[in-house]
């Protein structure tokens, strides 16, 4: 019951705040920079992983523009394609992969070898990864950059862009050189562990959940270039928060390119009033905004998600309780329990 109530303690400022008719911003609207946003994703007809060892390779990603972003091209004097190198010991750096770029949509060729000289290594090494983002020059000089060492990524969880051709929004295209998936640990049928919390309550620990394979994929998982067989769907079965809520999450995982990804999704339905003593009744557990890799070489799945309760009934009927901030978790499916 205590964990409760640091839940509801926390969401509650960002609930009142939503009603406020008059609220009063920190920073002086006519002195923001008016952009557009640029999705950069792979071209699934060329590779999908780096050659860990060598700088060969048939690599793009195609750019376009979510709809509904108004005349851009306007103020658009180019687009250049991002790299932010992340070495397997943790150190990050950037350099610019491709430059004047001015026609979206479109696909951009990455020379690899000339990419690896600007970031100063001779090719990737396993446990590698690349990721490619825009930054958008205006005509008047401003850079509206991508990725920087001290903010990450720009525009990294916007669920209202849409693109025209139906497909999802990405801010970044991730290549990685990873070692080969063991799909035995993905065969489901067995408990693994499960950590994370550790913006919510301070003795953060482990807890076993199981791991269930899914019968079908669903056909919104399945991103252009690639089919239903391609990816491994697991539900993950848990205790939230030890509250005794069970709950279920469903992850995807590509076997082509090792990515993962999970659709906004209830994990566990409502009848869990007691929770809500004080701020209404009812409402699923809701995970948003999903963001996570998998470590093909330690089998660790770590992601962020938005997590939060939909309250039915009650003082803040027709809210979603959240923290605030996306929650870090991870799954070890090599630590069979």
């Amino acid at each position: 019951m205590k964990t409760s109530k640091i839940l509801l303690a926390l969401a509650i400022p960002a609930v009142l705040a939503s009603c406020s008719k008059e609220p009063e911003l920190p920073y002086d609207l006519q002195g923001t920079v008016h952009s557009f946003a640029v999705s950069v994703s792979k071209s699934t007809q060329h590779d999908l992983l780096l050659n860990a060892g060598s700088a060969d390779g048939d690599f793009y990603v195609k750019l376009d523009v979510p709809q509904y972003m108004g005349d851009f091209t306007s103020y658009l004097k180019e687009v250049q394609l991002l790299c932010v190198y992340t070495a397997v010991n943790g150190n990050v750096s950037s350099a610019i992969a491709a430059e004047g770029i001015t026609t979206i949509p479109g696909e951009v060729k990455i020379d690899m070898a000339a990419l690896c000289d600007k970031l100063g290594i001779a090719a990737p090494a396993i446990g590698d990864k690349m990721q490619f983002t825009a930054n958008i020059v205006h005509k008047d000089g401003t850079v509206v950059p991508g990725w920087s060492s001290t903010m990450g990524f720009n525009n990294r969880v916007p669920s209202f862009f849409t693109m025209a051709d139906g497909s999802d929004y990405s801010y970044c295209a991730t290549f990685v050189a990873a070692a080969p998936l063991q799909l035995s640990y993905y065969a489901g049928g067995n408990s693994v562990a499960w950590t994370g919390y550790d913006d919510i309550i301070e003795d953060d620990a482990s807890q076993a959940v199981t791991v269930t394979v899914m019968n079908s994929i669903p056909a919104v998982i399945i991103k252009p270039g690639f089919e239903a067989d391609d990816y491994i769907g697991l539900t993950i079965g848990f205790d939230f928060l030890g509250l005794g809520v069970p709950a279920e999450f469903n992850v995807f995982i590509n076997k082509k390119d090792y990515s993962v990804s999970a659709p906004s999704q209830a994990v566990a339905q409502a009848a869990q009033g007691w929770i809500y003593a004080d701020y209404g009744e009812g409402g699923d557990l809701t995970f948003e905004s999903f963001n996570g890799e998998l470590d093909t070489q330690t089998n660790i799945l770590s992601f962020t998600a938005l997590v939060g309760w939909y309250i039915e009934d009650g003082a803040y009927e027709g809210y979603t309780l959240t923290w605030g901030t996306e929650i870090p978790f991870e799954i070890d499916f090599s630590d069979v329990q």
